[in-house]
């Protein structure tokens, strides 16, 4: 599979629309093997991202905690806590639709920091 990959996207996009709800979908090779959609309020924890849920869901179906080889695809800008979850993951990369600069009432933002610039200070050692 060739990335961007616009099928995958559109599946996240599919599951943002029917959860109204950043969303996230993890593949490796041609498979999705995870998928995720925010949840901090009906759970009460901050820490519920998308991207988050993914990675945890997807780390399980493994049965590993690094997942090389894998893109995470996102319906939103990865927030530091999340884009520093894929560093530690050793995600073979990152795929977002809007970014911060998107932001609205129902989706802001409390650090204003890019993802790139989390990417540029990683290391996938």
């Amino acid at each position: 599979m060739n990335h961007p990959n616009r099928k995958v996207m559109q599946q996240a996009i599919d599951i943002m629309k029917e959860n109204k709800v950043v969303a996230a979908v993890i593949v490796k090779g041609d498979e999705v093997i995870a998928t995720g959609f925010n949840s901090v309020r009906e759970d009460i924890d901050p820490t519920h991202h998308a991207e988050i849920k993914a990675i945890v869901n997807a780390t399980k179906k493994l049965g590993i905690h690094r997942l090389e080889g894998c893109w995470i695809y996102n319906t939103f800008e990865q927030c530091p806590m999340c884009a520093s979850a894929c560093i530690w993951a050793r995600m073979e990369g990152i795929v977002y639709g809007a970014n911060m600069k998107d932001v609205n009432e129902k989706y802001t933002q409390r650090v204003l920091v890019p993802c790139e610039e989390i990417i540029k200070h990683g290391t996938r050692n």
